[in-house]
């Protein structure tokens, strides 16, 4: 048995295990745990059953199992870039919101101090 195929296994049952216990703690939603679960089942079932990646490689009309990994890397990484990029924009209006806020109490602050 080659060493990937005991490691992966290993590695992803403890990825499993954090993804869930992030969710336990509330810090990450049950989607995103369903995902990232699926995600590390495939990579244990491609790791203990190479041949499993070229049968569905067949499914998807690709031709060998691991042009099938890197193009499914690929959309995971995709996927997780674009999750990066809302939550960036989402901190960006929320900062502006802030500043903002700031603004105007310091403004209004500094018109009562004027008054006196």
């Amino acid at each position: 048995m080659l060493l990937y195929s005991i490691l992966f296994p290993i590695i992803s049952i403890l990825a499993i295990l954090w993804f869930v216990y992030r969710y336990l703690k509330q810090k990450q939603s049950l989607i995103t745990l369903i995902l990232w679960t699926i995600l590390w089942l495939f990579v244990i079932l491609f790791s203990i059953f190479p041949r499993a990646s070229e049968q569905f490689a067949r499914l998807f009309g690709i031709t060998r199992g691991l042009d099938f990994i890197i193009i499914a890397v690929f959309v995971v990484l995709f996927y997780i870039i674009f999750g990066l990029f809302n939550r960036i924009d989402r901190l960006q209006d929320e900062i502006n919101k802030i500043v903002k806020e700031v603004a105007i109490n310091n403004e209004i602050s500094l018109d009562d101090e004027e008054d006196e």
